[in-house]
């Protein structure tokens, strides 16, 4: 009679955690969750783009042009291996400065400064290499 009793209170034990265990599953499923909203971004974060030259790319001449867009009338600084340049966004928001590139491995940052002294920085490598000259 006794292990009958032992088994029941584990028997029931066991199927009572069950059931409450699926009421509070069922209660997390129903219950309304907080979705983090997105926050749009805001007229004063900057956007700096860099579309030449590529980053990490290896080049037969000793020059390249850095060109891309940022906002209509900012500053910009190009800062190179062999020196810097200030350079000014034009009226439609694009850039071009040609920069002269000692041999090996050049670090190219792009450093765009708004009216409010905000900035933004993109850094680039850019390899000079005279290995892949063509033979003439």
């Amino acid at each position: 009679m006794r292990k009958e009793v032992i088994i029941a209170i584990v028997v029931g034990s066991i199927l009572g955690l069950a059931v409450a265990f699926g009421i509070w599953r069922a209660n997390q499923a129903l219950s309304p969750r907080e979705f983090a909203t997105p926050t749009p971004l805001s007229q004063t974060q900057l956007e700096l783009l860099v579309s030449e030259p590529e980053d990490n790319l290896v080049i037969a001449e000793d020059a390249v042009t850095v060109a891309g867009s940022f906002r209509a009338g900012a500053t910009l600084a190009v800062l190179y291996n062999l020196g810097e340049k200030i350079i000014e966004v034009g009226a439609d928001g694009t850039f071009s400065e040609s920069i002269k590139l000692e041999a090996g491995a050049n670090e190219i940052t792009v450093v765009g400064f708004d009216e409010n002294g905000e900035s933004v920085e993109k850094t680039l490598t850019v390899v000079y290499s005279t290995e892949f000259k063509a033979e003439e």
